[in-house]
């Protein structure tokens, strides 16, 4: 019992590196106390402890997802997530070789189990998300996400400094590797936060009331050919913009008064709901619809059992996805969105090679919850990793831009409606993490499969 009251303390520690606290060192203390723990048990104590341990970090850093449709899917959520954290279980070991590399290596498979599984998985809670504050951030250019919790589980399981040298040596010759991505430019951008009426899944109770919200901040704050291109956050059009000429019309005739395209945000039926980026330059021009859909938000997993467990969960509409990958173009300029869940997918990342890259969100949804300030932590990752420079844009906040180094910019406040006008600049090129970085995982495969057939013919 002892034990397991230590993993899931050890668990909660490494929530302290998500928002609202973002302490990155606790991740490396959370899985140092982990790997003491299993490396000293035998096999039935193992899946206990690191069970214990998984639900410690989810439990915290995901309590936002039940904040609309009930406490019960936000812990079945949680109770089932944290069966991936068994996995290194079954590699470490009481008296067994190379516990340390079996640690690392089965240590990524399990990020890699929460990001893909079960359906389109659920990856937030990755301890690999919290390091862009700290001295790993140099790895994520380099050889992305995965590679970020390598170096995690090597630093949690050094036995002494002489052994810390060498992930430290490796980490700090990283940060003076230069990335093979240029700036060429730049482009003036407009953020444009409107604004709800209310927290919450009726956020868009009113019809159109978010539309207009985005159109007024939109007609009082920005002059013609003062920017290059303006965007507003997903939903930001709150009505079905196919089935609404005038709100069309409406959005055609304000490209034209400003001189400058209008990317946008809104939800189309035909005949299920559609989660769409289309840019109007001054009629719409290009359309992109969202592939990776957000569990709880636009389908439910588990739909039967989460409506017999919640009342809220009949009140969540599946949406249908799209397939194809779209780059927008103005002017010289070529970029690509993603929509708020999507930058969730390490396999997006590779995409973000044009000039620059937008991530539009509404989280509202969410209400006031730590939601918005762990979903923008994963977009300055996402700076970090392609060396792009981001425009965050959320209805709510925290609207943003986010240098190619992954900080913060500039910034509105949560909550209130408002322009952010920034010159970002133009890059070409791919990262080492968007060339390589997908080798990190079927190497971490092969690595641990490997030491298995070691340990194997040891035994004999």
């Amino acid at each position: 019992m002892m034990n397991l009251l230590k993993s899931l303390v050890a668990g909660l520690i490494g929530s302290l590196a998500f928002e609202p606290f973002a302490i990155w060192a606790f991740a490396i203390i959370s899985l140092g106390l982990w790997y003491q723990l299993i490396s000293k048990q035998h096999f039935k104590q193992r899946l206990q402890t690191s069970y214990s341990f998984g639900l410690g970090v989810l439990l915290p850093t995901q309590m936002w997802t039940g904040i609309y449709v009930g406490n019960l899917p936000w812990l079945i959520l949680c109770v089932a997530q944290a069966c991936f954290f068994m996995i290194p279980a079954i590699f470490v070991g009481k008296a067994k070789k190379f516990n340390q590399i079996a640690f690392i290596c089965s240590y990524v498979i399990m990020e890699l189990t929460l990001r893909t599984l079960p359906f389109t998985g659920f990856g937030w809670s990755r301890l690999a998300f919290s390091q862009v504050d700290s001295p790993l951030s140099s790895i994520y250019p380099l050889l992305g996400v995965a590679a970020v919790g390598v170096f995690l589980a090597w630093v949690a399981t050094v036995r002494n400094l002489k052994t810390f040298l060498y992930p430290a040596l490796i980490i700090l010759c990283a940060s003076f590797i230069p990335t093979p991505v240029s700036i060429d430019g730049s482009v003036r951008i407009a953020l444009v936060q409107g604004g709800v009426v209310n927290l919450g899944l009726d956020f868009n109770d009113k019809p159109k009331e978010v539309f207009l919200r985005h159109l007024n901040q939109t007609q009082n704050s920005i002059l013609p050919n003062q920017v290059d291109l303006i965007v507003w956050p997903e939903n930001a059009v709150d009505v079905d913009i196919l089935k609404n000429k005038d709100v069309m019309q409406a959005i055609t005739d304000l490209s034209l008064k400003l001189k400058t395209p209008i990317m946008i945000g809104g939800v189309t039926n035909s005949p299920n709901p559609r989660n769409q980026s289309m840019l109007f330059e001054p009629n719409l021009k290009q359309v992109y619809t969202k592939r990776y859909l957000t569990p709880f938000g636009e389908y439910l997993p588990l739909r039967t059992l989460a409506e017999k467990l919640s009342p809220y969960a009949k009140q969540i509409n599946d949406f249908d996805a799209g397939s194809n990958s779209v780059v927008f173009r103005i002017d010289n300029n070529e970029f690509r969105t993603l929509i708020c869940y999507e930058l969730l997918d390490d396999r997006f990342s590779v995409e973000n090679d044009k000039d620059f890259l937008l991530i539009q969100t509404n989280n509202a949804t969410f209400g006031d919850t730590v939601q918005l300030d762990q979903q923008l932590n994963i977009g300055q990752v996402r700076a970090a990793e392609s060396a792009r420079n981001i425009g965050y844009v959320s209805t709510t906040g925290t609207t943003s831009f986010i240098n190619r180094d992954g900080k913060i910019e500039a910034q509105l406040e949560k909550f209130s409606p408002g322009t952010l006008v920034s010159e970002i600049n133009i890059s070409s090129g791919s990262t080492y993490a968007q060339r390589y970085g997908w080798l990190v995982e079927p190497l971490a495969i092969i690595a641990l499969l490997v030491l298995l057939m070691v340990r194997r013919r040891g035994s004999q």
